[in-house]
């Protein structure tokens, strides 16, 4: 080869490497030519990632992405704009998102959540009177008519042990409560109580043998095993079932108080009932005080909020109203923070999150969260059938709401306008349901295809 000729080569090799050089440094960059808006535009980056997702299919509008999804990935390279965002794996209900892209910029989809799409299993038969899980989920404790009795049986979740507990004669109206440790439960059949150690199944505890009288109210200390509060003719009792006695903390003389009340450390809450109007109050069991907080609409039931923040909740279950309360809590007393204006919602019911930050309200036709740090009330839907129960989920993310005949969980992020809908039962006439502190599992009462019973949805 003639020395012009391999001049030209070397020349020509030259020229490529200062051509093509920046043409690759400017993709590897990021940098794309955006043909649309007819100039050169930074890229930016989608970050997924989600707990126990295995080889899921991505599409990215609706084309299949080249490499599935596990756990976590980053998508580089995209264009700014927004893109509709699918993962699609057999057996799981698919996740969709409408997300945004911004040049330079990475976008996060985290924490996502593949539901599994089941069948709800049977695991008890039966009609179920009552039902609860224990705040450790390691523990379901039912009621069942076996037409002659009512049988209290204890089920556990993860050994799939069913232990009988007690039997009882039918009656009207019954609840179950089980204490924050998780350990007991108090069985209320027609204002009837006995309490049972749900780790120890031969120990059982009856309240006729510490006290003279049938209350209307029972409830557990939210700290102790071993006492409870009392309502019973204007009067409010603890009770000991260690030391087996029971002492009067209160009585009101020329006013009846209403059944429900609330006790947090040394302050009990309750009602007052006068002509015209209720009147809430605080009565110290350190100080023998008692202040009066609020003025009240004349109504007939009433629930306290549990909770473990700085608000006193309380509804009006007749008028359908919330009234929100700032509080401080002291060792010895709880103050009420006069300053603060009382809120008031509308709603049957209403549960906090599990770090008492986010309120979840609802009535029968709408649900909303208030966060009272930022004072924001953000509704989440409006429906055109009674909501009849409703929960956070595990993390916080979605909630799931009980209908007559439907459980659907919702996304509380807001894509394409709307919050994102799974229904995960549907056709089963439902009672009551529950989900575990994992969120791994729903546990409900209810009747499908005519069967009735304790049934469970595997949701992860």
């Amino acid at each position: 080869m003639k020395l012009k000729t391999r001049r030209l080569i070397m020349i020509g090799f030259i020229l490529a490497f200062f051509i093509i050089a920046p043409i690759l440094i400017f993709y590897a960059s990021g940098y794309r030519i955006d043909i649309k808006r007819e100039k050169v535009i930074k890229t930016g980056t989608l970050m997924m990632d989600g707990k126990d997702i295995k080889k899921a299919n991505i599409y990215i509008n609706d084309k299949l992405y080249d490499e599935p999804f596990t756990e976590k990935i980053f998508i580089y390279n995209l264009l700014p704009g927004d893109y509709q965002v699918r993962l699609e794996k057999e057996g799981y209900y698919p996740w969709a998102k409408k997300i945004s892209i911004y040049s330079n910029l990475t976008t996060f989809a985290k924490d996502i959540i593949l539901f599994k799409k089941e069948l709800p299993l049977s695991i008890i038969d039966g009609q179920i009177v009552a039902l609860t899980i224990s705040p450790d989920s390691q523990k379901i404790v039912y009621l069942i008519d076996t037409d002659s009795f009512w049988e209290l049986y204890q089920y556990n979740p993860n050994t799939k042990e069913n232990f009988f507990l007690a039997r009882f004669s039918p009656g009207k109206r019954s609840s179950l409560d089980i204490t924050t440790s998780s350990k007991k439960v108090l069985v209320n059949i027609d204002n009837k109580y006995s309490i049972y150690d749900i780790e120890n199944q031969k120990s059982r505890v009856d309240l006729t043998e510490i006290i003279n009288f049938l209350p209307k109210n029972l409830k557990w200390d939210l700290q102790s095993d071993n006492l409870l509060f009392a309502y019973y003719k204007n009067a409010i009792y603890s009770i000991d079932i260690f030391g087996k006695k029971n002492e009067k903390i209160f009585e009101i003389k020329n006013y009846n108080i209403n059944p429900e009340f609330y006790v947090e450390g040394k302050d009990i809450f309750y009602i007052q009932q006068e002509n015209e109007k209720n009147i809430l109050y605080k009565y110290n069991q350190n100080f023998y005080t008692t202040k009066k907080i609020l003025e009240l609409p004349k109504s007939e039931n009433y629930q306290f909020i549990k909770n473990s923040n700085n608000y006193l909740g309380l509804i009006d279950i007749d008028q359908e109203k919330l009234h929100l309360i700032k509080k401080i809590n002291t060792d010895s007393e709880i103050n009420i923070i006069g300053s603060d204006p009382i809120k008031e919602f509308s709603a049957k019911s209403a549960v906090w999150d599990l770090d008492g930050k986010q309120l979840l309200i609802y009535d029968d036709f709408e649900i909303y969260i208030y966060n009272p740090n930022s004072g924001e009330e953000n509704i989440i839907n409006r429906y055109g059938q009674p909501i009849k129960k409703a929960l956070w989920y595990s993390n916080l993310k979605y909630i799931v709401l009980q209908f007559e005949n439907s459980i659907q969980i919702i996304d509380l992020e807001i894509s394409n306008g709307t919050h994102a809908i799974t229904e995960i039962i549907k056709s089963a006439q439902i009672s009551d349901f529950y989900s575990d502190k994992e969120g791994k599992n729903i546990y409900f009462n209810g009747i499908i295809d005519k069967s009735g019973g304790l049934y469970k949805l595997k949701l992860k």
